[in-house]
C-alpha cells in the first residue's frame, strides 16, 4: 500500500486524479485483492487473474490478463488505443474513469462467479435491462417447477447465453431450483 501511495504522491494533475480514482475505488469495492507495486505500477490480484494500470506521459494505461473484456473496454471507451492485455486511454475521455470501473467490476465479478452461482455478468444485465419492466415480470412470474407447475422465480442471478439470457433461482412455492431460458429477439 505504501508504494502504491507513494507512487500516486508523485503525481499530479489528471494522471494523479485518475490513477486516486481507481485506487480509492478498488481499495473500497473490492478490498479482498491483493495490492501491490508491479512493474512500477499499482497492481491488484484476485484468485487467478490481475488489474494494472499506469498514468504515462500522454495517456492513461490500463492492464488485465482478463482478454475477454478488452472488447467490451474497447466498446465503452471507443477511442482506446488497444494493445494485447491493455487499453491506452487519453487524459481528455472525461468518462473514461467510469467506464474502468465498470470494467473492473466486470472482471472481479467474472472471477468470483466462478466460485459461486450468485454473480450476474455485465452483459447480462445489459441484455436483462434492455427487456421493459412489465415483461420482466411477467418472465420472472411465469417459470417452469417440476414440482409446483407455473410459479415465480426467486433469489435468481441472470447469466448470459449465446442465444439469449438464462435466469437461475429457486421457485417462490418449493424452494426447489428452476431457470428460466429468454432467448434473444
Amino acid at each position: 500500500m505504501r508504494l502504491v501511495d507513494d507512487y500516486i504522491s508523485n503525481l499530479d494533475g489528471v494522471k494523479k486524479e485518475w490513477i486516486e480514482q481507481l485506487v480509492q475505488f478498488i481499495r473500497e469495492v473490492f478490498p479482498e485483492l491483493e495490492e501491490t507495486f508491479y512493474n512500477k505500477m499499482p497492481t491488484y490480484k484476485g484468485d487467478g487473474y490481475f488489474i494494472a494500470f499506469a498514468a504515462q506521459k500522454n495517456y492513461f494505461s490500463f492492464y488485465t490478463d482478463d482478454s475477454r473484456v478488452l472488447p467490451l473496454l474497447k466498446e465503452l471507451i471507443p477511442s482506446a488505443s488497444m494493445g494485447k492485455g491493455c487499453a491506452r486511454i487519453k487524459y481528455n475521455n472525461g468518462f473514461a474513469i467510469d467506464a474502468l470501473m465498470d470494467v473492473c467490476k466486470e472482471i472481479v465479478d467474472y472471477h468470483n462467479s466462478k466460485r459461486s452461482s450468485t454473480i450476474t455478468d455485465l452483459k447480462s444485465l445489459r441484455k436483462w435491462s434492455k427487456i421493459p419492466s412489465n415483461v420482466q415480470q411477467m418472465l420472472i412470474d411465469n417459470v417452469y417447477c417440476s414440482k409446483c407447475g407455473i410459479t415465480t422465480i426467486v433469489d435468481y442471478n441472470i447469466q448470459d447465453d449465446r442465444l439469449g439470457l438464462v435466469l437461475k433461482g429457486s421457485c417462490k412455492k418449493c424452494g426447489g431450483n428452476i431457470a428460466r431460458f429468454v432467448e434473444d429477439e
